[in-house]
């Protein structure tokens, strides 16, 4: 194949009217050499190559409402899981989150076995009878899992080496030469109208994807930026396999990232998903999708502040001090240092210097004249 060097002298010799058509209407560099006939080994339909979701404008729907009910509810389930004094039980929740999340995410794919199976796995057992590849996929999604954990503990920022590091660990059922490496052949997705990107354009696709992601994290919600980030990721499937099982990993991380609950999609939607999947990035109608997401979420979130109600009153009396104080100010905005001392028995100059040291943190700000204003809770920032 001729060098990109050559390629651009042939260009530069091309009338101008040519290569603005070229220019028009191709993306590439594969692309213009194909166009111009330059190559014998490229052939692939450029308008099938393109997914009609990274050609539309997003969102193409309002989804305010549904979104200031999912970050209310997210604002309560973080008050409160601070208000918890036992680490244990909340970690018991987690795991079995990471249990359900796995069964849902290998039964979406085919997997047959079964949640109490995925416990048993998760538990480092072996489960007879049931085929091994798919308990090793199972135990992927827990290695994937963590593996994230940790580098979110580290800060580790969301780019291409993460990804490729995170389907490394997760598709465990694959040959090792197949894992943390972009496919270098067409893929085909069965029964569906799309078809996945060329392996000659997934490097230039995927730093597409992180720079698109970026942009709509500061340009919309991040709720909806994970959602996009999704679809585009599964739309490009850069992997030769585990791109379901990789993504959803990956949507959750950063939902997590923005301090929200990571989902568990069902597997009892798996054809909602997939199908809503499909009318994004086929037709670029981004509805149906999102709105799966934002039910998954909202689901979730309901479900970790049912099981947060479970805690007696005082089980929360034993969370530091400074926290109960934001959790009363939260509920009661106007209420007064002496207030505040007496409903949770100190000194009113000790509650004084409490308050004093919220505020130099930046956790608590007051509004308004020294009588007669009132205190502002401030959320924990939602970045990266």
């Amino acid at each position: 194949m001729r060098s990109k060097r050559e390629a651009s002298r042939r260009l530069q010799r091309l009338d101008a009217l040519r290569f603005q058509k070229c220019r028009n209407k191709l993306t590439s560099y594969y692309d213009i050499l194909y166009h111009m006939g330059e190559t014998d080994t490229l052939y692939y339909d450029i308008e099938k190559d393109r997914s009609a979701m990274l050609s539309t404008s997003f969102p193409s729907s309002d989804y305010r409402e549904e979104i200031a009910h999912i970050e209310t509810l997210a604002a309560t389930w973080r008050r409160q899981r601070r208000l918890i004094a036992s680490p244990e039980a909340l970690r018991s929740y987690e795991e079995d989150f990471l249990v359900r999340m796995a069964y849902n995410s290998n039964a979406i794919e085919g997997s047959t076995l079964t949640l109490a199976e995925t416990e048993i796995i998760y538990e480092g057992e072996f489960v007879p009878g049931k085929p091994g590849r798919e308990q090793i996929a199972a135990r992927g999604i827990f290695e994937g899992h963590d593996f994230l954990t940790r580098c979110s503990a580290d800060k580790r920022p969301f780019d291409k080496s993460l990804i490729l590091d995170t389907h490394e660990r997760c598709a465990l059922d694959l040959q090792p030469a197949a894992r943390g490496i972009y496919r270098n052949v067409p893929a085909i997705i069965r029964a569906s109208r799309t078809t996945p990107t060329s392996p000659l354009r997934i490097r230039e696709e995927m730093d597409d994807l992180i720079f698109h992601f970026d942009r709509l994290v500061q340009e919309s919600s991040p709720l909806l930026a994970c959602a996009w980030l999704h679809a585009a990721f599964e739309a490009i499937h850069p992997f030769a396999d585990g791109n379901g099982r990789a993504g959803r990993l990956l949507l959750n991380a950063q939902l997590e990232s923005f301090k929200f609950a990571p989902v568990a999609i069902k597997a009892s939607h798996a054809l909602e998903y997939k199908g809503s999947l499909e009318r994004w990035q086929a037709d670029g109608d981004d509805a149906p999708f999102v709105l799966l997401l934002l039910a998954c979420e909202t689901e979730e979130l309901e479900k970790r502040l049912e099981f947060l109600a479970q805690f007696p009153e005082d089980a929360k009396s034993r969370a530091p001090l400074d926290e109960r104080v934001l959790e009363l100010l939260h509920a009661n905005p106007s209420s007064s240092a002496r207030e505040l001392a007496n409903a949770l028995d100190v000194s009113t100059r000790h509650m004084q210097r409490v308050m004093k040291q919220l505020q130099e943190e930046g956790k608590l700000r007051h509004t308004g004249p020294k009588k007669g204003g009132h205190w502002e809770v401030i959320e924990e920032p939602t970045a990266r």
